[in-house]
């Protein structure tokens, strides 16, 4: 199978999208796919996708020409991801006209740089990680994709109610993990290596600063919670501090922007980790769906977890410790109750390592290119 994977994304990037198109990436060739991902022609690092993201394997990447005012504010943006647009649909026509056989796959990153890609008649399917309105540019991938990959069902039910005459075809794939790099990391070792206190009880939250993700509710988690260290791993103190705007206790520690890399060991060094969710946020009440969860659970220590409908279609009570949305004492009750361990919380561990062993990023790529085969013969017969 040839694939042409089309991203409006600065590659190689620091953020959670450009892992996750870098995983999928590698997944998709591990598969036995002949991909090549073209992404616009941005400043970024000189580093190869498999160096800076530690892939096993190279990544074909194209660089196509773009403006790249991606950060002047909305219009910047829509005037460099509109110059990407048209860079992207010559390319592919170049193709299709040499008589290439292919397949096209996109990732939203907004709400109409995938659109032109309906205008080349060639199978696509468009992986979409939030609900879309019904605009002109989302009405034209609708009427003509294949299949869409929703990374959960909340998504793919408010998709089918906003484009209800589409006859696109809908799979529901959560993000994944690697397996091989969360696991089997020695706790002492890692805080050895970390300079992190042997005897500490760690409470790890890993992630960017984004303002969607509830992170207000840390600072008074860990001020009710004051024998537990709170380590947070994504950002400084003076970065958290502008963002949640509210004083910061003792108990929690920062360790700033790590590399992906590093993160399997800061994991390893843990007791336990907790993924916020706020209700006041729509993408984080109802849409994500965190790649850090399933490192958590593939990583082996408790989860504790926002009782949110996103993190609820990833984990049940079987896996998780749940706490209230925005309820800080209820993080900080949970939170101690998962550090303190005891059989129930391990056999929470237990079931959720085999959780995260079905939601490898091998076995996700395996079931959207099952999916596209089959959404493909569908087609072909109708």
């Amino acid at each position: 199978m040839r694939l042409y994977y089309i991203a409006n994304a600065r590659m190689p990037n620091e953020k959670a999208h450009g892992i996750q198109i870098a995983k999928m990436c590698e997944a998709f060739i591990e598969a036995g796919v002949d991909l090549t991902l073209v992404v616009p022609n941005r400043r970024t690092v000189s580093q190869s996708l498999r160096d800076y993201y530690g892939l096993r394997v190279g990544v074909p990447l194209v660089r196509l020409p773009a403006l790249d005012w991606y950060a002047l504010g909305r219009v910047g943006y829509f005037l460099s991801s509109l110059s990407f647009m048209l860079s992207y649909t010559l390319f592919v026509w170049r193709k299709k006209l040499a008589g290439e056989d292919f397949i096209l796959y996109t990732v939203d990153t907004e709400n109409y740089s995938s659109s032109a890609l309906a205008l080349v008649d060639r199978p696509l399917f468009s992986e979409m990680h939030g609900s879309k309105p019904r605009t002109f540019a989302q009405r034209l991938l609708f009427k003509h994709a294949r299949g869409i990959v929703a990374i959960n069902s909340i998504i793919a039910e408010e998709l089918g109610k906003n484009f209800p005459r589409s006859r696109v075809r809908y799979l529901v794939e959560p993000n994944g993990v690697d397996l091989l790099q969360f696991s089997g990391i020695d706790k002492k070792d890692a805080r050895a290596r970390l300079g992190l206190p042997s005897d500490a009880s760690i409470v790890l939250y890993a992630g960017r600063f984004f303002a969607w993700k509830g992170l207000e509710l840390l600072p008074p988690a860990a001020a009710a919670a004051p024998s537990i260290r709170w380590q947070v791993v994504g950002g400084g103190r003076e970065d958290f501090a502008r963002l949640v705007e509210a004083p910061l206790p003792g108990n929690l520690f920062f360790a700033g922007s790590r590399p992906h890399s590093e993160i399997p060991l800061w994991l390893a060094a843990a007791d336990a980790f907790v993924v916020l969710g706020t209700a006041r946020d729509r993408q984080s009440y109802r849409y994500t769906s965190p790649m850090k969860l399933f490192e958590y659970l593939a990583a082996g220590r408790p989860v504790v977890a926002s009782d949110t409908p996103a993190l609820r279609e990833i984990v049940s009570e079987k896996e998780a410790l749940f706490y209230a949305p925005d309820d800080a004492r209820d993080l900080a009750r949970a939170a101690a109750r998962a550090a303190a361990g005891g059989d129930d919380v391990m056999a929470r561990v237990a079931a959720g390592k085999r959780r995260a062993s079905d939601c490898s990023w091998r076995a996700r790529a395996r079931r959207i290119l099952r999916f596209m085969e089959e959404t493909s013969n569908a087609h072909g017969h109708a």
